[in-house]
């Protein structure tokens, strides 16, 4: 199964196919002499439904207003040749240009390599390079300046409750919650942080403030311990992501080396 996106994509897509075939013809409404299809108005609908809207007369109305409104406003663009500007034109560009690379991925995904041995690979290669990892549960207050950090570092030093300087104290919004940033993997965390945090036992804060450009930050390690890998069944989503994220790659580059490219 792929993701939502790109279920709601393939299906958009697949209905635009459909409706240009058989609605083409069935205007749902005419602006100054241009035909607005159904199958545009269905390609709306249709993405609506997928994203958790329901397909109602209200929601078809709504929609059928936004398109002769939006044509409208095309059309006096047009008159107004902004359509001709050299910026104008490059985004038009760029805009049909990833619509046909999207509707290129669409038509080629059924055909890439989603099966239960390739997640299975997928699945070992990311155990394997996780086999080693830990998770740090860290707590932080985040200041404006230094003098601040410093501040609050000698209030710990001298009794104060973290979690109680870092509700009154922090500008993060973990501040609500004494600080906790629960548990991170060495990835998820800042490098100038993470580099400080390997060094401290669990319950000790940061000697000095490090700069971070979220602020001024005072680190506190509540605990350390080694990554458990999830189980394949709860994985399988982000395998499935994962997968086909490398076989679009794939994909891509393949087209990318047969092309005449000159720079």
């Amino acid at each position: 199964m792929l993701n939502k996106n790109l279920l709601t994509l393939c299906a958009c897509l697949a209905l635009a196919f459909h409706a240009h075939s058989t609605e083409a013809a069935k205007p749902v409404a005419t602006v100054n002499g241009v035909k607005i299809g159904a199958d545009v108005l269905e390609l709306l609908v249709t993405n609506n439904v997928a994203q958790g809207g329901k397909d109602t007369p209200e929601l078809r109305a709504a929609l059928k207003t936004e398109l002769v409104a939006r044509e409208v406003l095309a059309q006096e663009a047009k008159k107004q040749k902004l359509d001709q500007e050299p910026s104008v034109k490059a985004q038009l560009s760029l805009q049909q240009n990833a619509l046909l690379a999207d509707t290129l991925i669409a038509k080629q995904a059924p055909k890439f390599n989603l099966s239960e041995d390739k997640l299975r690979a997928e699945y070992k290669r990311q155990a394997d390079l996780l086999a080693d990892a830990e998770e740090y549960q860290i707590s932080h207050v985040v200041t404006a300046t230094e003098a601040e950090a410093k501040a609050v570092i000698k209030a710990v030093k001298d009794g104060e409750a973290f979690d109680k300087l870092a509700r009154e104290k922090s500008t993060s919004p973990s501040g609500q919650k004494g600080g906790s940033l629960g548990w991170l993997m060495g990835n998820q965390i800042n490098p100038a942080l993470f580099n400080v945090i390997v060094n401290l036992s669990e319950g000790s804060v940061t000697s000095l403030p490090i700069a971070t450009p979220e602020g001024w930050q005072v680190i506190r390690l509540d605990g350390k311990r080694k990554f458990k890998v999830p189980s394949f069944e709860d994985s399988k989503q982000q395998l499935i992501n994962a997968v086909f994220a490398s076989e679009r790659a794939e994909f891509v580059q393949k087209l990318v080396k047969a092309a005449k490219i000159e720079q």
